[in-house]
């Protein structure tokens, strides 16, 4: 008896086995090449990013051209859709600048920035006015975008904290910062909250102190970006925007002050118009996806004529939380 079900199980493993190698080649023989030329794509087509608040002290706008999405690998890294003969003209009323084509190198970023740019005492940036953008390249592509400027929402109050997770054998602890505000009512307001966090270390050897900024790290999925939709007229609270972390043994949880000679945090609220906030939340979207196969596509919105990309207005207010 058991002889024969031990046949019977080997008769149903080589079964199995053939009815895979079956499917298999028949999901092979669904894939055939196409040649890109029959897709019928389009030109590529300028892409046009700008963003005024009345903080900035430099007007800046970047201009490219758009990469198409069929083609090799390499085709896809080469750089080189800079376009830096364009004339970019930014207007308000009867007012207008010209942006003139920088390129300058980030110590920051590390990289080269590449963009068209004016001094913001040449056409300061107001609340309540709306401002004009016009590209004209030197093989006459054209693309335009208007924007409104919103009025600042102050943060109210910022407050410190920190949790600890179990981690194996070790626990890290986590600090960060909540940021309350007082939303105006009844008008539609978008937010964006961003920040970063500065300090120099405690080094009684060390010649030379050392310190560091960190950008704040927002757990909540829409990364700091907020509407008041649903919730006009409240106050709003920010998501935790995380500092730094600690790893610290079960037995010994370090001080968080004894790190640091110096510590403060800057958040900065922004509010935002619509065309921020819909773009945005489009690519915070799209990145949370784009290593997923099964995921529906994210349409990014542009508000760009003649071409993709956001030109928006913001207004900036930052609040300090200095750590002693």
């Amino acid at each position: 008896m058991q002889s024969t079900m031990r046949i019977y199980s080997g008769i149903c493993s080589l079964i199995a086995c053939l009815t895979a190698i079956i499917l298999l080649g028949n999901c092979s023989s669904l894939r055939n090449e196409v040649d890109p030329s029959q897709l019928g794509l389009a030109s590529p087509k300028l892409v046009v990013s700008g963003y005024l608040s009345p903080q900035d002290t430099i007007l800046a706008v970047k201009v490219t051209r758009s990469n198409t999405v069929v083609g090799d690998s390499l085709s896809l890294l080469q750089m080189g859709n800079n376009i830096t003969d364009a004339t970019v003209t930014l207007s308000e009323g009867s007012r207008s600048v010209t942006l003139l084509y920088n390129s300058s190198y980030s110590s920051t970023d590390s990289v080269a920035q590449h963009y068209y740019s004016a001094n913001a005492r040449l056409l300061p940036i107001i609340v309540g006015h709306t401002y004009t953008l016009n590209v004209v390249t030197a093989n006459g592509q054209r693309a335009s975008s208007t924007c409104t400027i919103p009025g600042p929402v102050s943060p109210t109050t910022i407050t410190f904290d920190s949790l600890t997770e179990n981690r194996g054998r070790f626990q890290s602890r986590r600090y960060y910062v909540l940021t309350r505000w007082q939303d105006p009512a009844g008008q539609p307001n978008y937010y964006q909250v961003a920040g970063y966090f500065r300090y120099t270390t405690q080094c009684t050897t060390c010649q030379v102190a050392q310190f560091g900024t960190f950008p704040l790290s927002f757990d909540d999925d829409n990364r700091g970006l907020f509407s008041d939709a649903g919730v006009d007229g409240t106050t709003m609270i920010s998501g935790r925007a995380y500092m730094t972390s600690s790893s610290l043994t079960n037995d010994q949880l370090t001080n968080f002050y004894s790190q640091y000679k110096t510590a403060s945090v800057i958040v900065n609220l922004m509010s935002v118009d619509q065309t921020f906030y819909q773009f945005q939340g489009a690519v915070i979207r799209q990145r949370r996806v784009r290593n997923n196969p099964f995921a529906e596509p994210v349409l990014i919105p542009s508000n760009i004529n003649g071409g993709l990309g956001c030109f928006a207005g913001y207004n900036n207010s930052a609040i300090t939380l200095t750590l002693n």
